[in-house]
């Protein structure tokens, strides 16, 4: 799982690799336009090649997650996947005034 956070325009990003299929879930927010989408998606896994041509199937809006913390993201991809975590998720600090 790789975590990605752009503090300029606010995006955040959560992608699910299996090592040597490539990613299988991820989920945009407050990032760039997808279509239908928006700018707040979720790519998820619908045939074996989907990995193969980076998940552009299975797209489906997430306007709940709109202006949501990093730490709010990944707790509700979390909540989605039944993924339990029980370590510590350092999220990064957003500044006074910043995007959330």
């Amino acid at each position: 799982m790789t975590i990605h956070y752009n503090p300029e325009i606010g995006s955040k990003g959560i992608n699910v690799h299996v090592p040597g299929v490539s990613p299988i879930c991820r989920i945009d927010v407050d990032g760039h336009r997808h279509g239908d989408a928006g700018r707040r998606h979720k790519h998820s896994l619908q045939t074996e090649r989907c990995p193969d041509r980076n998940l552009p199937d299975g797209v489906i809006q997430r306007d709940d997650l709109a202006g949501c913390s990093v730490q709010e993201v990944f707790d509700a991809f979390c909540q989605a996947a039944q993924i339990r975590h029980d370590g510590t998720f350092d999220a990064p600090d957003v500044p006074q005034g910043g995007t959330s």
